[in-house]
Order: C-alpha cells, then sequence, then structure tokens
C-alpha cells in the first residue's frame, strides 16, 4: 500500500500543472479537480476507497466532454492520477497507464495549449522524471516496457518510459574552436575566473551545476539581457579550462544539432576581455521570450532552468 501510495503521489504531482488548463476552458466543471483531490487524499494517508474510483471515472467523462483537445488531456490526466491508485501489480504492460498515463496526458494537454508545441511536452516529461521517487521507479521496474504506438500520447509514455528507465545518453563532447562568450549582468575583470555552484541569474535561480557559453553573435548578448539582476548586461569572451559539452536544454529540446552553438561546463571558465558595442536583441524577441517563459510557469515548467 505504500507503494501506490507513492505512486498515486507521483501521478498527482504530473497532472496537477495540466489542471489550469482544463479549469481555463471549463471553469464550472468540478470532476478532474475531484479526481485529482481524491489521488492527493490516497496518497496523504487515506484509504483506498471508491472515491479513487468514481472520481477517475467522471474525470475520464470530463475528458470525453471537453470543448478542446488541451482540456480533454488534461481531464484525463486528472483521471488516470486518480485511478493509479488502483494499480495491478500483475505485471502486464497495460498497467503502465496507471504509473505514467498523467504525465504523458498531461503532457500532451500542454504542447496543444501552446501552439502544439513539442518542446513543452518535452519539458514536462523532463519535469515528470525529476519527480520520480526510489519507490515510484522500482514498482515500475517489475512491469515490461510500453510497448509501440502511434498515438501521440503512447508516443509521449513510451518516451517517459524511456528516460526512467535507460541511462542518461553520455554527453557529446565538442571540438568548437571558439571563440567563446558569456553574458551576464555580472562586472568581471580579464583574468577571473567563472565557476559553477552559484545561484544562476535565470528561472527560479536554482544553484548551477554547471557555467554555460557559447560561440554563437547572438547568443551572449540575449543572455545578458535575460539575466537577472539590477544594472546593465555585460558580454565577456572567455576562455574554457575544461571539457565543454552541448546544452542539453537547448540542443534535446529546441535545436537539435545545436546549430546556437550552446555549450555548458563544470569547470572554470576564464575571463579574457569584456566585448564593447554589441548589439542588444531585438526588443520584440526578449519580450516573446519573457512572455513565453511566464506562460510556461504556470504549468510548472522553469524553461529559463
Amino acid at each position: 500500500m505504500d507503494e501506490l501510495r507513492a505512486v498515486a503521489r507521483f501521478t498527482h504531482d504530473c497532472a496537477q500543472p495540466a489542471l489550469a488548463l482544463f479549469s481555463k476552458d471549463c471553469p464550472d466543471d468540478p470532476r478532474p479537480a475531484a479526481a485529482l483531490e481524491a489521488a492527493r487524499l490516497f496518497a496523504d494517508g487515506a484509504a483506498r476507497s471508491a472515491l479513487q474510483r468514481t472520481t477517475a471515472t467522471a474525470a475520464h467523462r470530463a475528458g470525453k466532454e471537453a470543448p478542446t483537445e488541451a482540456a480533454r488531456h488534461a481531464a484525463l490526466a486528472a483521471g488516470d492520477a486518480a485511478a493509479s491508485a488502483y494499480l495491478h501489480p500483475l505485471a502486464k504492460a497495460t498497467q503502465l497507464r496507471h504509473i505514467l498515463g498523467a504525465a504523458a496526458q498531461a503532457a500532451r494537454a500542454g504542447e496543444l495549449a501552446y501552439d502544439n508545441d513539442p518542446v513543452v511536452a518535452e519539458y514536462l516529461l523532463d519535469a515528470a522524471r525529476k519527480r520520480v521517487t526510489p519507490t515510484v521507479a522500482d514498482v515500475l521496474s517489475r512491469y515490461p516496457r510500453a510497448p509501440g504506438g502511434r498515438a501521440r500520447v503512447s508516443v509521449l509514455l513510451q518516451k517517459l518510459d524511456s528516460l526512467l528507465r535507460d541511462p542518461p545518453p553520455a554527453p557529446r563532447v565538442v571540438d568548437d574552436p571558439g571563440p567563446f562568450f558569456h553574458g551576464t549582468k555580472a562586472e568581471v575583470q580579464p583574468g577571473d575566473l567563472l565557476t559553477p555552484g552559484w545561484r544562476s541569474n535565470y528561472g527560479a535561480r536554482h544553484i548551477a551545476n554547471h557555467i554555460y557559453i557559447t560561440a554563437s553573435e547572438n547568443g551572449a548578448p540575449l543572455a545578458a539581457v535575460l539575466a537577472q539582476g539590477d544594472g546593465p548586461g555585460h558580454v565577456y569572451r572567455v576562455e574554457p579550462l575544461g571539457r565543454i559539452e552541448d546544452d542539453p536544454n537547448v540542443t534535446d529540446k529546441r535545436f537539435p544539432g545545436n546549430p546556437t552553438r550552446s555549450y555548458r561546463t563544470t569547470e572554470p571558465l576564464r575571463v579574457l576581455e569584456e566585448i564593447h558595442g554589441w548589439e542588444p536583441p531585438p526588443a520584440e524577441l526578449v519580450e516573446r521570450i519573457r512572455s513565453r517563459t511566464g506562460e510556461l510557469s504556470a504549468l510548472g515548467i522553469e524553461a529559463m532552468d
């Protein structure tokens, strides 16, 4: 039962951000919210009861009646979260929906809500990956892998299954000759070393395990303008003192192949000089990025992280 509660907590947390997409189109329909509440109650220790079954069925019915595809999948995510309390121990692939279905449905709802943008789904699946506890991972390991399928939700479920079971690919070692640049609000001097391990100047300002550079003429000015903090942005030419690798937040999602020449490293960068007279990015581009990242934060996506 403790394992089932852990699964219900995971599915609830994956489905919760998508509820706003349903409420936007169906503000007077309480059924998906009730399903999520039933999942939460069970995860918090309440007895498993007919509440999870009946609210799951009602949320799935709300999905069928929803006026938009985004709302439909958001409701199905909530229904799958409540139904996860009834995950069966029989190791059949059909049971994977009880573990991964809520996250896959929420990812589908998210991408549909934002111009059918598959990168939004990628971010939501990555957020689901980060929510998985050792208990949930152990439960998942007892079931067969997700079968292939052409339907988009099946594809997303299979992708999440792979994210949770397979080791991440080894980072590609970069041999870009540079020159390399770093954009920031911080004032530093030639000879200074920039290191990871400090709070990021972007997004939720988590501790950054990497430091980022680009060989693109446009990348560092954009980073300088978007960075949080007071004062003007600065662009510096820098020298990496160790191995650099592709920035997966960019290359694995938005720009496969890394045409933006965006990289990261866990080792220091030496500041060589400050670049003066750089051209700031177009104001409409900056506003569009800030607006979109603000919208995505409602789904629990800190895209700038």
